[in-house]
Order: structure tokens, then C-alpha cells, then sequence
């Protein structure tokens, strides 16, 4: 059994339809709503989801071992640092490190939920850019890479752009009618307004607070 360990809005059940190639359908919530891409999941957080008790998902994995091929692939968002992957033949870990992969994961989510959430909805003015900048601070928290023999770690960014890097990673599956879908549900990531859009903004915002150390100055 193989896993897929990644923070929301990463991509999580695009590339496990990918690996399994199973072509699931689209989730109301912009992703792709592939079962075995929750079946690892134990929990969540707002940002990174790194707090939790390893034994939890050890004891999971045991019975997903049970009733999944040897060749299949579940995903979790466990961050993958302090599991015992010795279970797994490949892990892939799909991070966050670099600013690009931050920003397309927070505009994801921008889009997404945050403009089809009710209590969102309900917020307009400063109240509304105060509420975007400080929950764009959450995904300003990267998913670090974990050193193993059997992990791989690619960039969120690297796939959202088709890189070289995540052809490598897929190379030999069919990935092309996947990454077509994706790209249409995720089009805002593809605009050439991306760099000028609200959450890009609030996203600045957020990030000028966090390393200055001050509050941000509107006009």
C-alpha cells in the first residue's frame, strides 16, 4: 500500500485519482471527491496538521492494509514527520514550502469556501478584509519535506503548473484528462490576474504582518 500525505486544497484527490487511475467526480468544494483519498485521514487542522497522536493513524493504517491492494494508494493530511511510513512501500508528500505553493494553496481555498461560506457572506468592508487577511495567515504555514527511503516530496506548486518535476513523478500514467478537469475547476490559479486578485492581496497582507511584525496600513 502506498500513501499520499498532504494539507487541504493540495491537491490531495487529484493525485490519487492519478496514481490509481480512477477518474472520481468533482467535489462541491472544487476538489476531486476520490474515497481513497480520505480514507487515511484521521483529522484536519486550519492550517498544517501536524498535532495528533501518531498511534491513531498507525492503528487506521493497519486496517487499511487489510483491505487495500498492495499497489494502492490513500491519502491523509497527516504532516508525514512523525508517522511510521515503514508500512508503506512509497509515500509522496506534497508540500509547501515555497511562497508560489502558499499562495496557490490559500486561493484554493479563497475561492472555494471562503466565497461560498455563509458566515462569509455575511461579512463586507474592512470586517471582510480583516477576516481574509488573518485566516491567509494560516496557510502562510508551510508543509515541510520529510527525509525517508520511501518518500518523494514535490511542491504543490509543481503541480498546479505541470512541471517537469511532477511529469517525472507521474511518468508513464495518464495524466493528461486529469490535470484538463483540474485546471477548469481551478481556472482563477491560470488567470493572468492571479497577481492582482484579492486573495494575492490579502495574502501580502498577511504575509507583510507576519515577517514585519506590525500591522498593515490601508489607505
Amino acid at each position: 500500500m502506498n500513501l499520499i500525505c498532504f494539507s487541504h486544497y493540495t491537491c490531495g484527490g487529484l493525485l490519487t485519482d492519478i496514481f490509481n487511475q480512477t477518474f472520481s467526480k468533482e467535489a462541491p468544494n472544487g476538489g476531486i471527491n476520490s474515497i481513497k483519498h480520505s480514507l487515511g485521514k484521521i483529522g484536519d487542522s486550519d492550517t498544517v496538521f501536524d498535532q495528533f497522536d501518531p498511534t491513531q493513524f498507525d492503528l487506521l493504517a493497519a486496517q487499511l492494509q487489510t483491505v487495500c491492494n498492495k499497489d494502492e494508494w490513500v491519502s491523509t493530511h497527516c504532516w508525514p514527520g512523525i508517522l511510521d511510513l515503514s508500512m508503506f512501500d512509497q509515500v509522496i508528500s506534497v508540500t509547501t514550502t515555497t511562497h508560489r505553493s502558499k499562495l496557490y494553496r490559500w486561493t484554493r481555498a479563497y475561492y472555494h469556501y471562503y466565497e461560498k461560506s455563509d458566515p462569509w457572506l455575511a461579512v463586507s468592508g474592512q470586517a471582510r478584509i480583516d477576516k481574509e487577511r488573518e485566516t491567509s495567515k494560516n496557510y502562510l504555514i508551510p508543509f515541510l519535506p520529510t527525509q525517508g527511503k520511501n518518500i518523494i516530496n514535490i511542491e504543490f506548486a509543481d503541480i498546479v503548473e505541470t512541471s517537469t518535476e511532477f511529469l517525472k513523478l507521474t511518468t508513464g500514467l495518464d495524466t493528461a484528462h486529469h490535470m484538463d478537469r483540474w485546471k477548469k475547476i481551478n481556472h482563477f490559479l491560470y488567470s493572468n490576474e492571479l497577481w492582482n486578485s484579492t486573495p494575492f492581496r490579502r495574502f501580502y497582507e498577511a504575509e507583510s504582518e507576519t515577517l514585519l511584525d506590525r500591522c498593515y496600513v490601508y489607505e
